[in-house]
């Protein structure tokens, strides 16, 4: 049987099989590479054949692009007058403007954690950049409150005066040139209840002063030389602290330097009974257990004794103490605390470590003596590694920084300050001796006594009260006879 064949349309010239430029699709299998009859004359067309030369398309560009109309803007609404909306009211509708409103002046909030309301600032009136905001501020004020924050702020960070409501404190250092003396003076500008710090020695005190007037802390430093200058530099003290004096060499005890500090001492001691008579009074000036009696009896003689207003520091061998026992029962120093009793030479310092806190069993009996030869020693081990070219001259003053700072917060009204000193006592039979007291607004509040000692420790006190008697009598000879 022979197939049939379906009759073909003859194709044009310009005919392409299967590119569909005449509006025909590629050919199929079945309709022989032709397009069906339901394709032609379809409006599509192949896109190289529409798109316009580029001529055209340059013609098109330049001349009957830019004729095409354009989108019309909106014109921004004119205020319309008022007849127009009302034949009766001839005024002009003005824009509606907003009222200008002044900014009042709002205080700043404190802290969002602090209970406590924001101190008030009392900067000093010859700084210009420490003139504080006005508490009351004309309500037309215009200024912002973001500007008025920060110039409060700054404020906070350059004012030099007594911004958190405590008690301007005058503290006076004799001898503030010396070894103990520069580093003392350092710590005490770093006090923030320190507001005025008065330094005098000999010489060299301009230097020190300015100097240590460089730190950025509150308190204002001045500096006095010679004995002209002696009485400006102790007017209105709250605090003398007295470092004047020689320093130990190899082979010299406390009791070798007596000659020559014991004339220091008396006669600071006579300056501050005429110019500063109410004055809290630290002696640092070794040896203490005899220098202590004379300033005693100076201050007898011009009538202005206090006996609770007269220090001996022996905070240094506090300190001693509490480093050894730390490190020797292994424990946090910073949670250690030990009393020393006695006096401030050899064997009349008595460190209690059978009172110490927290308590340890982990040391024998051996590790106590051990223990409290070191701190006895401690001066004299310092003297030998500086192979006579000074003494404890750092941990001394740091010593002292923390006394005179007991005695300013026991000033300032803060309870239960509790430190060792040598003071006038009635614990023992000796007229003056160390041991725990307590601070107060008016100097020492309570001398506090021995409490519970061990074996050890009672015949260590038995041992020194010999010694102490010696020199007590010693420096109250001296007052009395020069």
């Amino acid at each position: 049987m022979e197939d049939t064949v379906a009759e073909k349309k003859p194709r044009t010239a310009g005919d392409r099989d299967g590119d569909g430029c005449n509006g025909e699709p590629s050919g199929t299998a079945e309709s022989g590479g032709l397009a069906p009859d339901w394709w032609r004359g379809s409006p599509r067309r192949c896109w190289w054949r529409c798109w316009p030369s580029r001529p055209r398309r340059r013609l098109l560009r330049r001349c009957v692009l830019p004729l095409a109309p354009r989108r019309r803007q909106r014109r921004p609404l004119r205020p319309r007058p008022v007849h127009e909306l009302h034949p009766l009211k001839k005024k002009v509708l003005k824009p509606k403007q907003r009222p200008e409103i002044p900014l009042r002046f709002h205080p700043i909030p404190s802290h969002p954690t602090s209970s406590t309301p924001p101190v008030p600032l009392s900067p000093s009136s010859s700084d210009p950049r420490s003139q504080a905001p006005p508490q009351n501020p004309s309500p037309n004020s215009t200024m912002r409150p973001s500007l008025l924050r920060s110039t409060s702020q700054l404020l906070r960070r350059r004012s030099y005066s007594s911004a958190s409501g405590q008690p301007e404190r005058k503290v006076a250092i004799l001898g503030a040139a010396g070894g103990i003396g520069q580093p003392l003076s350092l710590l005490m500008k770093l006090n923030p209840l320190v507001s005025s710090l008065s330094l005098y020695d000999i010489a060299g005190t301009p230097g020190v002063a300015a100097d240590v007037s460089h730190i950025n802390s509150p308190a204002l430093v001045k500096g006095f030389m010679g004995e002209e200058q002696l009485g400006e530099a102790l007017e209105g003290s709250d605090v003398v602290i007295i470092p004047a004096g020689v320093p130990r060499k190899p082979g010299m005890t406390r009791d070798d330097l007596f000659n020559i500090n014991a004339g220091i001492v008396k006669n600071l001691s006579a300056a501050i009974a005429k110019y500063c008579p109410n004055a809290l009074v630290n002696m640092i000036s070794n040896p203490v257990n005899s220098t202590v009696p004379i300033a005693a009896e100076v201050f007898k003689k011009a009538g202005t004794y206090d006996e609770k207003k007269l220090f001996g520091v022996t905070t240094l061998d506090v300190v001693r103490a509490k480093t050894f026992y730390a490190g020797k029962a292994n424990l946090p120093v910073t949670d250690v605390n030990v009393p020393v009793v006695g006096g401030h030479a050899g064997i009349t310092i008595l460190p209690l470590f059978s009172q110490a806190t927290p308590a340890t069993n982990s040391l024998s009996d051996e590790d106590i003596k051990a223990l409290t030869k070191r701190t006895q020693d401690g001066g004299t081990e310092v003297v030998e590694a500086k192979a006579g070219k000074g003494s404890a001259t750092l941990s001394m003053a740091y010593a002292g920084a923390v006394f005179a700072d007991a005695c300013l917060k026991g000033l300032n009204g803060v309870p239960d300050i509790v430190e060792c000193s040598f003071v006038q006592s009635t614990v023992t039979e000796l007229p003056f001796f160390a041991s725990k007291v307590r601070l107060g607004k008016n100097g020492v509040e309570e001398v506090l006594g021995l409490g519970e000692l061990s074996d050890f420790e009672k015949e260590g006190l038995e041992k020194l009260k010999s010694e102490l008697k010696s020199s007590i009598e010693k420096g109250i000879k001296f007052a009395n006879e020069n």
